[in-house]
């Protein structure tokens, strides 16, 4: 009876092992689906914030090397807390990129590869972020006294910058991230997100559901390094103060820099998403901000 029971766990392990999903979605011209997206931020001492936006993907055209996929964000609402600086800036933020369209270049299995009108959006994206800095420059006086306009706004665009902006797009746990992928329980890969963080993800294949851990891939030095890289961008004023007691600040737990992050997937007959679910936790300065979102096809 063991020997029977012991044979049943390696045959179970072996085929939970060979789990795989080949993630090559249906792409035809016209072909369009919209998602609703909630994000609920659970900030330290800015309560919590809820934003929630409508994106459409349409492939609109068919190339030599594969597709081109439009992607629109027209609707976003928030409910933020009065008062919550940390959820004025999120919301802000995501109006960037409200109403313009983005078009993703990709293979012929749908993993993305460019952003094919880059240029032109970078020009609407400039304008975006010189608004930003000045409704939030407005909306939180204090802000000024930290951060220089021109820093500010250098920091948006260069987490807006073409490479960035197509790593958040294939990275974090939208509809499109996983397009192209063969994926296969236990396989590994590492990714930087679009702070700049290295992350490390494990998947798990489940029939067409796919579950994802992340977590961060970071020594002590690399965190070091790009810690005091972005206060001399955006607070330079405080860079050699922040170099000459760094590693006093680490050891105290103040600058501590964590990220782990799980996220369930479930995709259609089309191999397009259906529903994500999705959680993480950041923790930076000794504070940790929760964040659960929710995308599901309209």
């Amino acid at each position: 009876m063991k020997k029977v029971l012991m044979l049943s766990m390696v045959l179970l392990s072996a085929l939970v092992a060979q789990a795989q999903l080949k993630v090559f979605p249906t792409l035809k011209k016209g072909f369009a689906k919209t998602y609703v997206t909630t994000n609920t931020f659970d900030i330290p001492m800015q309560g919590t914030v809820v934003l929630t936006d409508e994106t459409t993907y349409t492939v609109s055209e068919t190339t030599a090397d594969g597709y081109v996929i439009d992607m629109l964000t027209t609707t976003i609402t928030s409910d933020i807390p009065e008062g919550s600086i940390a959820g004025q800036i999120l919301a802000a933020s995501m109006e960037i990129a409200k109403g313009i369209t983005i078009k993703l270049s990709t293979d012929k299995n749908g993993t993305i590869t460019a952003i094919k009108n880059y240029a032109e959006v970078q020009k609407t994206l400039d304008t975006r972020c010189d608004e930003m800095v000045e409704k939030l420059n407005k909306l939180i006086p204090q802000l000024s006294t930290v951060f220089n306009k021109e820093a500010l706004k250098q920091q948006l665009m260069e987490n807006l910058a073409e490479l960035r902006l197509l790593a958040s797009i294939k990275n974090d746990h939208g509809p499109l991230s996983l397009f192209g992928k063969t994926i296969m329980t236990g396989a590994q890969e590492t990714f930087v997100n679009q702070q700049g963080l290295q992350l490390k993800r494990m998947y798990f294949v489940s029939g067409k559901n796919v579950t994802t851990s992340e977590s961060l891939d970071m020594n002590k030095e690399d965190i070091k390094k790009l810690i005091i890289a972005q206060i001399e961008k955006v607070a330079p004023a405080q860079a050699d103060m922040i170099k000459e007691n760094i590693d006093q600040l680490m050891e105290s737990g103040m600058l501590k820099m964590d990220v782990k992050s799980t996220a369930t997937y479930e995709f259609d007959d089309n191999c397009w998403v259906k529903a994500i679910q999705s959680e993480a936790t950041t923790e930076t300065a000794g504070q940790a901000t929760t964040t659960k979102s929710k995308v599901v096809c309209k």
